[in-house]
């Protein structure tokens, strides 16, 4: 049954939302346009060459064998969800045979790999302690010149920018804080998806073992399984989720306001860099 949501188990297939070319600072001025030509090129080829996965989740039981489908730029988004931290500790420690099958499907795919970093964030909003994170190569050599392209990836949390902006101006900082928090639950703990996967035979044990490490992250009590889900856990989430999301804007943002102009749940950023040998 595919019914596990993408931290959990990642098959959500994600979409282009837009690209730009931009040229970082080198050693020396550029001399031409050719590697921003090939920064261009490769991130034309990973938002519109799509690749099936087939990968393992290893389990206390055995191994739950599991297929994907979506563009390179969508698979690598997915590898940096599947790869979220809480303060950094990792939400899921079974991440790993996936995010090697997209980076190695992603090599087979592009020119040069071996002269090109990848980097996929997600961050709900800056300096935020719940983050994902996945690399696809090295980092350029010193005294290059680097040029770089920037996708703009939309994921599974739903965009609460506008409804964040609102909080602030009839609220503070704990109401723009309750909008974000409201919203990684709903991404991380999809009611639907989440309740089926717990009652999957094949999936429930470890889908339930996921939970209860999400709820500790958060000092939530989640012994029992049946509640994982309930109205009551949510709510206990998110009100745990509330006070850490505002200690981050509160010592970042100067303002409510500006915290909230910040919110970027809704997306995902991938840098293509490129540069000569």
């Amino acid at each position: 049954m595919r019914a596990i949501s993408t931290v959990l188990d990642v098959t959500l297939c994600l979409l282009l939302v837009s690209a730009s070319a931009f040229v970082l600072a080198g050693a020396r001025p550029p001399q031409s346009t050719a590697r921003t030509r090939t920064a261009e090129s490769a991130a034309n080829v990973l938002t519109t060459s799509t690749a099936g996965l087939n990968y393992t989740i290893r389990t206390d039981d055995g191994a739950i064998r599991r297929t994907t489908r979506g563009t390179l730029a969508g698979l690598l988004g997915q590898a940096a969800l599947a790869n979220a931290s809480v303060r950094g500790a990792e939400l899921s420690r079974a991440s790993g045979p996936f995010e090697h099958a997209v980076a190695r499907r992603v090599r087979e795919r592009l020119d040069h790999p071996s002269r090109m970093r990848l980097l996929v964030r997600w961050e709900p909003y800056r300096n935020a302690h719940l983050r994902g994170r996945f690399a696809v190569g090295k980092s350029p050599p010193p005294r290059v010149d680097v040029h770089a392209a920037e996708i703009t990836l939309p994921n599974k949390f739903p965009a609460v920018r506008e409804r964040a902006l609102d909080a602030a101006s009839s609220g503070g900082y704990r109401d723009v804080a309750r909008v974000v928090a409201a919203g990684i639950v709903i991404g991380l703990v999809p009611n639907r998806t989440t309740t089926l996967a717990l009652h999957d035979r094949e999936t429930g044990a470890t889908v339930a073992a996921r939970l209860r490490r999400l709820i500790r992250l958060y000092d939530v009590d989640g012994s029992d399984t049946n509640t994982l889900t309930s109205d009551r856990a949510r709510r206990a989430l998110i009100d745990a989720l509330t006070a850490a999301v505002e200690a981050d804007l509160r010592s970042t943002f100067r303002t409510p306001t500006e915290a909230a102009r910040a919110v970027s749940l809704g997306e995902t950023r991938l840098v293509v860099r490129t540069w000569d040998a």
